[in-house]
C-alpha cells in the first residue's frame, strides 16, 4: 500500500505542478489505468490529503476523491469508512486553505449523499452541531459550508425536522465574528428555499422572519467592498423570486425600495447596482400581481428614469445601470397593463424631452423606445400626439438623441406597423437625412428604423424608390461597420418587399452585390453579411416573382446550400428560410431541390443541443468532463443551446413551407418530417414549438388541399367524409396539438395554436375537431376563466383588478374568442350548449374600464357567433340586443362598427319577435350612416338594415329608411355585407316596392359598379344580379340599359 500511495502521491503532484500538456497527458492515462481502477484509491487519496506538504496537492487529492466516492465507497469495508469520515471531518477542521477546506466539505457531501439516507453517519450532525456552535470562528466557517454541501445534494433529508436549523441559521445569519458564516447560511437558505412546499406554512413563515437579516448580510457585504459574496446573495434572492412557493411577499416594498436604491447609488461599484435592478427586472416579470397590488409601477418608473440619464458605455452588448434601467422599463410595460405604465411615464418622458442636458433627453427617447413593446395597442389612439415627440428627437443636435429616436422610431414601426405607414411622408425625410449622419451608430439606428418602416409600407414605397435606392447602394457600397452594412442590406429587402414588382429596375444592379455578399466566408463578420443577403435574396426573390427571379436560382441555391458546411447555426437558418421562399416562390418547379435540401433539415431537427456551462462543476482533469456525480442524462435534460435552438425553429417552419408549396412532390419525406415536428413539439424553446404548430397544420391544410375535397357541412356529428389521409392526419396533428396546448407555459405558442385552429376550421370545417371538441371546450375555458397554465402568474396569491390587463393577455383572451367564432361557424347550432357557456366570459370583456381592443374584441366575437350558431342565440336575444345597442354610441370606430354588424345578425337569426323594438336599433343605426371615418362602419349598418327588412319588411318605414339606406351603397371597403344587402335589394324589387322602382336609375348605378369587379359579389348573387339587371331591362326599356355599360350583361 505505501508504494501504490507513493506512486498516487508523485503522480498527483506531477499534475498539480505540470506546465506542458504532454506531461498532464501522461499522468492523467497512468491515474485511470493503473490507480483509479480498485476502491484502494479512496483511502489513498484521503491519506494524501492529510498529509502532503502543498496544498495544491490536497486540493486536487480532494477534487479526485470527490469524483470516485460514487463508485468506489460501496465496495469499502464498513469499518475503513468509519476511520475515513473521521479522517475527513478532522482535516476539514484543521485545514488552513479556505479552496481546500472547501473542497474537503464536498468530498464529506458526497459520502453523506450515499450514507445520511441510510442512517449510517449519525455522528455528521453532531459534528455539524458542534462546529457551527464552537467559540472558533474558522470551524463555524466549516460547519456551515459543509451545511450548504450538504443542501446541495440532500436537502431533502433536512425539510421534515427543520425546527432546529431554522434556531440555527437564526443565530449564524448574525455571527458576531465572521462575514463568511452569515454570507454561507444565506447561501444555505437559498438551496432550502428550493425544497419548501407551497402549502408548507409553518417553513413559509419561518423562512420569512429570516428575510430582513438576510438582507443585512447583503448590505454588509456592500460596505465591505465584498462584491464576490454580495453578488452570490444577489442570485439566491433573484431565486427566491422565480420560486412558486411565496417566500418574499411580506417583505416585496422593502426589498424592492432596498435594490432601488442600491440601483440609483452612483458610488456603488457599476456591476453592484447592475445586479440590483436585474432583481428589479425579474420582480416585474414573476411578481407582476404583487407589484400591481402595491401599487409600486409609479415608484419604480420614477426611481429608474434617472438611472437611464447616465451615460452607456461603448461597447453596445455590455451592461451598465442606464441599460439595465431600461430592461426594467420594459419589462414593467410588458407585464403590467398598459394603464398602469403608459399615463405614468409619458409626463416624465415629456418633462425629459425639454431637459437642456442632451442626457435627459437620451432618458426620456429611450423610456419611450422600450416601452412601445408592452403598450402599443394603448399607445395606437395617442400616435398623433406621440410622433412629433420622436420627430424632434431625430433632429436634435445631440448624437445620443437622435440614436435613441431612431430606436424609439424603429419601435413604432415594428408595433404599429399600419399606423406608422400612414405618417411615410413626415418620417422619411427625416430618416433619409439621419442615413448620411456622420456617426455611424446613427447611420445603424436610422437604417434600422427605415427597415421597420418599409415593411408596411406597401405600394406607397414606390414613389420613393429612386432616392431610397440610390441612398441604400451607396451606404452598401462604402460603409465600413458590419453592423451597419448589414442593416443596409436587410433595408434593400424590405424595400423590394414594399416594392414588389416595381423593384424590378433595381434588380440588376442590386443582384450582382447580393451575390459577392453571399460568397464571403473569411471570418465572423463576413459569414454575418453572408446571412443578411441571403435573408435579402429571398424577399428580392418575392418581390419580383419566379420569371424575372429564375436566371439567379441555380447560382445563389448552391450558394445557400455551400453555406450548409460552414458550421454556422446563423447561416443555416438563413439557407432554410431561404428554400422556403424560393418554395413559395416557384411552387412545385422547386421540387427538384427537394433531395439535396430535406437531409439537412431533417438533420438540423435531430442535432443534439450541448451547451458549455450550463451547470457549474469542476472540470475532471482525468476525463476532461464534469464532475461525475449527476448522470449524463440529467446534463442532458438542461441542455439548451440557444443557437441550435434557432436553427431548429427555422428547420421546423421549412418542413411546413416545402410540404404546402410542392404539394405531393414532397409526401415521401412526411413520415419523416412528421415523427421530427412530434418530437420538437415537446422543445424548451418556445420558437421551436410555435414553428412545430405552425407545420403540423400546414401538413393537415395541404392533405386536404391536395385531395380534391368538396364543400363542407356544418354540424356535429359529421355530415361530410374526408379522403382518409386527411383523416389519418388528422388523428396525428390534432392529439400532438392538444398535448402541447394542456402544458404550454408561453402565451404566444397558445395564441398561435388557436389561430391555426381558426384557419383549419374554415378551410375544413368540424372534421378537424370531431374527436376532440370537449378537451378543447375545457382548454378554451380555462383561458376565459384563467387558468390556463400559460395564464399562471408566479404570484397568483395576490388580487388583481381583471379590469386592466397587460397586452399579451388580451391578446390570448382574443385568439381564444375568435376560436370560439370559428367553433360557432364549423358547428352551427349543435354548438349551442357550449355557446351558453362562452357568452357570458366574452360578454364581460363589453364594459368601460376594457380597452378599446378589447371592446371590439367583445362585441365582434358576439357578432362572428351568432351567424354561427343562428337560432341557437334565441335565449341570449334581449341581453344581446341591450349590449349591441349601447355598443353603436361607443367612442370607438371599430367598437361601432362590430356593434352594427352584430345587431343584424341578432335581428336576422334570433326566433324573437324583436319588430316592436326596429324603432329603437334603427335609431341606434341612424348616426352610423353619416360622415364615419371608418367606412366599415356604414358598410355594417347598412347589412344591419337590409338583415332587419329581411327578417320582418312590414316593422321597417320603408320610405323613411331606404333614402338613408342607398346613401351607403356602393359599399365601400366590407363587401361581405354584399350579400345582405343584395338578397334585401332582391326582394325590394321582386315585391315592386314603390320608392325602389322610382329610383331605379339610382339603383343602377350602384349595379355597374359592383359588377365591375369581380371581387364584390358571389358568384351566385353575381349571377341573380344579371338576371334582375335583365327584368328591369324587359319593364322599363325607358332606362336605356342597352347602351349604358350594364349592356354586356344583357
Amino acid at each position: 500500500m505505501e508504494q501504490y500511495l507513493a506512486g498516487l502521491d508523485d503522480l498527483l503532484t506531477k499534475l498539480a505542478s505540470a506546465q506542458d500538456s504532454e506531461t498532464l497527458r501522461n499522468a492523467t492515462s497512468t491515474l485511470n489505468t493503473q490507480y483509479y481502477t480498485t476502491e484502494n484509491c479512496v483511502p489513498a487519496l484521503v491519506e494524501i490529503i492529510g498529509r502532503s506538504a502543498h496544498f495544491q496537492v490536497r486540493q486536487l487529492a480532494a477534487v479526485e476523491l470527490r469524483k470516485r466516492i460514487n463508485k468506489w465507497w460501496p465496495e469499502i469495508q464498513e469499518s475503513n469508512r468509519t476511520s475515513i469520515r473521521s479522517q475527513l471531518l478532522q482535516f476539514v477542521l484543521n485545514e488552513e486553505k479556505e479552496l481546500v477546506r472547501h473542497m474537503i466539505a464536498r468530498v464529506i457531501s458526497s459520502v453523506a449523499r450515499l450514507d445520511v439516507p441510510e442512517e449510517s453517519w449519525p455522528e455528521l450532525l453532531t459534528f455539524l452541531n458542534q462546529a457551527c456552535a464552537s467559540a472558533n470562528a474558522g470551524h463555524r466557517e466549516v460547519g456551515t459550508y459543509i451545511l450548504f454541501t450538504l443542501f446541495e445534494v440532500i436537502a431533502d433529508f433536512f425539510m421534515n425536522n427543520m425546527g432546529p436549523l431554522y434556531e440555527l441559521f437564526n443565530k449564524t445569519l448574525v455571527d458576531p465574528e465572521s462575514l463568511k458564516v452569515r454570507v454561507t447560511t444565506v447561501l444555505i437558505l437559498g438551496k432550502l428555499a428550493e425544497f419548501i412546499d407551497m402549502e408548507d406554512k409553518e417553513n413559509i413563515k419561518s423562512f420569512r422572519d429570516m428575510i430582513p437579516a438576510m438582507v443585512n448580510v447583503l448590505e454588509e457585504c456592500l460596505k465591505n467592498d465584498d462584491e464576490e459574496s454580495a453578488g452570490e446573495i444577489f442570485e439566491v434572492f433573484d431565486t427566491l423570486l422565480m420560486l412558486d412557493t411565496p417566500l418574499l411577499s411580506n417583505h416585496l416594498v422593502d426589498l424592492i425600495r432596498f435594490f432601488l436604491s442600491i440601483g440609483a447609488n452612483q458610488e456603488v461599484n457599476e456591476s453592484v447596482r447592475v445586479m440590483a435592478l436585474s432583481f428589479l427586472m425579474w420582480a416585474a416579470v414573476y411578481k407582476q400581481n404583487k407589484i400591481r397590488s402595491l401599487k409600486l409601477v409609479g415608484f419604480l418608473i420614477e426611481g429608474l428614469m434617472p438611472i437611464g440619464a447616465e451615460e452607456d458605455p461603448e461597447d453596445v452588448d455590455e451592461d451598465s445601470p442606464s441599460r439595465l434601467a431600461y430592461k426594467v422599463l420594459n419589462a414593467l410595460a410588458t407585464n403590467m397593463p398598459p394603464q398602469q405604465v403608459f399615463p405614468v411615464i409619458m409626463p416624465i418622458v415629456i418633462n425629459y424631452l425639454q431637459n437642456q442636458d442632451p442626457a435627459f433627453r437620451k432618458a426620456g427617447m429611450m423610456a419611450f423606445a422600450v416601452i412601445v413593446e408592452g403598450c402599443a395597442e394603448f399607445m395606437s389612439p395617442k400616435l398623433e400626439e406621440l410622433l412629433p415627440l420622436v420627430c424632434t428627437g431625430l433632429g436634435d443636435p445631440e448624437i445620443v438623441v437622435r440614436r435613441a429616436a431612431c430606436m424609439a422610431l424603429g419601435c413604432l414601426a415594428e408595433e404599429l406597423q399600419t399606423e406608422i405607414s400612414k405618417h411615410h411622408r413626415e418620417l422619411l425625410p427625416l430618416v433619409f437625412n439621419l442615413m448620411n449622419d456622420t456617426n455611424p451608430e446613427v447611420t445603424k439606428h436610422a437604417c434600422n428604423a427605415l427597415d421597420a418602416i418599409l415593411e408596411g409600407l406597401g405600394q406607397e414605397v414606390v414613389q420613393y424608390l429612386p432616392m431610397l435606392m440610390e441612398k441604400l447602394l451607396v451606404l452598401l457600397d462604402n460603409v465600413t461597420q458590419t453592423e451597419t452594412k448589414a442593416t443596409v442590406i436587410a433595408a434593400i429587402g424590405s424595400a423590394a418587399h414594399a416594392a414588389g414588382s416595381d423593384f424590378d429596375p433595381y434588380f440588376a444592379q442590386v443582384m450582382p452585390r447580393i451575390r459577392v455578399l453571399m460568397n464571403m466566408k473569411e471570418n465572423p463578420d463576413q459569414l454575418l453579411l453572408r446571412g443578411v443577403a441571403t435573408d435579402t435574396a429571398g424577399t428580392i426573390a418575392q418581390a419580383v416573382g419566379a420569371e424575372k427571379f429564375h436566371h439567379c436560382t441555380q447560382d445563389l441555391m448552391h450558394l445557400a446550400i455551400e453555406q450548409l458546411q460552414l458550421d454556422s447555426n446563423r447561416l443555416r437558418e438563413c439557407s432554410y428560410a431561404f428554400f422556403s421562399i424560393l418554395a413559395r416562390v416557384f411552387g412545385e418547379d422547386f421540387a427538384p431541390y427537394l433531395p439535396t435540401v430535406m437531409p439537412p433539415i431533417l438533420a438540423s431537427c435531430k442535432a443534439e443541443e450541448k451547451e458549455d456551462g450550463i451547470l457549474q462543476g469542476e472540470i475532471d482533469l482525468t476525463t476532461g468532463s464534469m464532475d461525475g456525480e449527476d448522470d449524463d442524462d440529467d446534463l442532458a435534460a438542461f441542455g439548451f443551446n440557444s443557437a441550435l435552438a434557432d436553427e431548429k425553429e427555422f428547420a421546423a417552419d421549412a418542413l411546413g413551407e416545402l410540404f404546402e408549396n410542392t404539394r405531393s412532390h414532397f409526401l415521401p419525406y412526411v413520415e419523416a418530417s412528421v415523427q421530427e415536428l412530434s418530437q420538437l413539439s415537446y422543445h424548451l424553446f418556445d420558437g421551436v414549438r410555435k414553428s412545430v404548430t405552425g407545420s403540423l397544420f400546414a401538413f393537415l391544410r395541404t392533405f386536404y388541399t391536395i385531395s380534391n375535397p368538396g364543400e363542407w357541412t356544418p354540424g356535429l356529428p359529421l355530415k361530410y367524409t374526408v379522403h382518409e389521409n386527411v383523416q389519418n392526419m388528422i388523428s396525428v396533428v390534432m392529439p400532438a396539438i392538444l398535448t402541447m396546448w394542456k402544458d404550454e407555459d408561453d402565451r404566444t405558442v397558445v395564441v398561435q395554436i388557436c389561430q391555426e385552429l381558426v384557419q383549419v376550421l374554415k378551410l375544413m370545417g368540424p372534421v378537424v375537431v370531431a374527436e376532440n371538441m370537449e378537451e378543447i371546450a375545457r382548454n378554451l375555458l380555462e383561458i376565459f376563466e384563467k387558468r390556463s397554465v400559460c395564464q399562471q402568474a408566479y404570484d397568483d396569491e395576490d388580487f388583481v383588478d381583471e379590469d386592466e390587463e397587460a397586452e399579451s393577455e388580451s391578446l390570448l383572451i382574443g385568439s381564444a374568442a375568435d376560436l370560439v367564432a370559428a367553433l360557432c361557424g364549423a358547428i352551427g347550432e349543435s354548438f349551442s350548449s357550449y355557446f351558453d357557456v362562452f357568452l357570458p366570459l366574452v360578454s364581460k370583456y363589453y364594459k368601460k374600464t376594457k380597452t378599446a381592443s378589447e371592446r371590439s374584441m367583445a362585441v365582434g366575437t358576439l357578432g362572428e357567433c351568432i351567424s354561427g350558431v343562428k337560432s341557437a342565440v334565441t335565449p341570449h336575444t334581449q341581453r344581446l340586443l341591450q349590449l349591441f345597442t349601447k355598443a353603436t354610441s361607443d367612442d370607438d370606430q371599430t367598437v361601432k362598427s362590430n356593434a352594427a354588424y352584430a345587431l343584424g345578425v341578432l335581428t336576422l337569426y334570433s326566433q324573437l319577435d324583436l319588430s316592436s323594438q326596429y324603432p329603437t336599433i334603427l335609431t341606434a343605426l341612424y348616426p352610423l350612416f353619416h360622415d364615419q371615418p371608418l367606412p366599415n362602419t356604414t358598410d355594417n349598418a347598412a347589412g344591419a338594415v337590409a338583415r332587419m327588412i329581411l327578417a320582418h319588411p312590414n316593422a321597417v318605414p320603408l320610405d323613411q329608411v331606404l333614402p338613408t339606406f342607398t346613401t351607403a351603397l356602393p359599399l365601400k371597403i366590407d363587401f361581405e355585407e354584399n350579400e345582405p344587402v343584395f338578397a334585401c335589394l332582391f326582394n325590394l324589387f321582386q315585391s315592386n316596392n314603390a320608392w325602389v322602382l322610382s329610383h331605379t336609375a339610382q339603383f343602377l348605378q350602384v349595379f355597374t359598379h359592383v359588377l365591375s369587379d369581380e371581387e364584390q359579389l358571389k358568384e351566385s348573387t353575381r349571377a341573380h344580379l344579371i338576371e334582375l339587371i335583365r327584368a328591369i331591362n324587359a319593364q322599363s326599356p325607358n332606362l336605356n340599359i342597352p347602351s349604358s355599360e350594364l349592356a354586356r350583361f344583357l
